[in-house]
């Protein structure tokens, strides 16, 4: 209103009464980016996208920097899942690094916070859920490090490795996600096997 009232004015001289004067001002369209939400000095974001492809893979539509703070949550995880976050240690993305693996039990590397993840650096990172069906129940201690791009190698006791097929699971690949959804700055992220694990993004505000 004040912007229209003064521009009004300045179009009218003082020997001229504008008695009628109207301003059309142009359209302008000031939208903040989705799913994005400010708090405490950072942005709080949620939007990750799947891989139409496979509906399996998660990613972030904007690209994870250095310091970026990951929250994520497994609400219901079976004893054979693993969520995971992986990086692409490679220009062609042919080697991956695996970064964390949640488990039902909380993160399989206990050194680091239970639920957030301090990106290292700039590059290009992916989440996906993987099982390993085990013999009785049961699961995994540990992964290794390095593997090729949706590959997740566990680390066990032998009596693990007799009662799980690895290569069996790791042949069937990720678990598909079967519906998102937004709530409160975090995705929601539902699976096939009705396991749920809710993510989200903070980055300090510039």
């Amino acid at each position: 209103m004040r912007t229209g009232m003064l521009l009004a004015a300045t179009m009218c001289t003082a020997s001229v009464v504008c008695a009628h004067a109207q301003t059309v001002l142009p359209k302008v369209d000031v939208t903040a980016p989705k799913w994005e939400t400010r708090r405490g000095g950072y942005l709080i974001s949620s939007d990750f996208k799947i891989d139409p492809r496979m509906s399996a893979v998660i990613y972030p539509v904007d690209a994870f920097q250095k310091n970026d703070v990951l929250d994520v949550r497994p609400q219901r995880l079976n004893t054979d899942e693993y969520f995971v976050l992986q990086e692409c240690s490679s220009l062609d993305c042919t080697q991956g690094h695996v970064l964390q693996v949640w488990a039902v039990g909380g993160p399989l590397d206990s050194t680091r916070d239970a639920n957030r993840f301090w990106i290292p650096h700039d590059g290009k990172y992916f989440f996906w859920m993987q099982r390993f069906p085990m013999a009785g129940g049961g699961t995994f201690t540990g992964f290794e490090s390095f593997s090729p791009p949706l590959v997740l190698k566990p680390l066990g006791t032998a009596e693990q490795f007799r009662l799980c097929d690895v290569a069996a699971a790791q042949q069937v690949g990720p678990e598909k996600v079967v519906s998102t959804e937004h709530d409160d700055a975090q995705l929601k992220l539902h699976f096939a096997s009705g396991s749920l694990v809710m993510i989200k993004r903070a980055r300090v505000a510039e």
